[in-house]
């Protein structure tokens, strides 16, 4: 089989569930809905040291988004609840996220 290896949506998924580990944060679940047709991603997201659950809406698919642009969606969301992310947190994940886009280009 000639090309690249195809992702499997499950694995495409635990990116995102690790992102949100790299700042700090727990991933509890996934809300899908459909409002006019478009479909969007709301994700419950544990604080730890407040055990505080927040919801974040993406306003659209996990998947539809480069793992930069969720994570600016999840940034914003979680600043919008009052909840702060760590400036050394979010720079190693978008440290992570380079390592990762320059890693599939090769």
């Amino acid at each position: 089989m000639k090309g690249k290896a195809k992702v499997s949506r499950g694995s495409q998924f635990t990116y995102y569930k690790a992102l949100l580990e790299l700042l700090g944060f727990r991933e509890l679940d996934v809300y899908r809905y459909s409002r006019k047709g478009q479909v969007s991603d709301v994700i419950r997201v544990l604080e730890p040291t407040s055990r505080k659950a927040i919801n974040v809406d993406l306003g659209t698919a996990r998947e539809s988004l480069s793992y930069e642009e969720f994570l600016n969606r999840v940034k914003e969301g979680l600043e919008k609840s009052g909840i702060r992310v760590s400036d050394r947190a979010w720079s190693t994940a978008l440290h992570k996220i380079k390592a990762l886009s320059s890693a599939k280009s090769k």
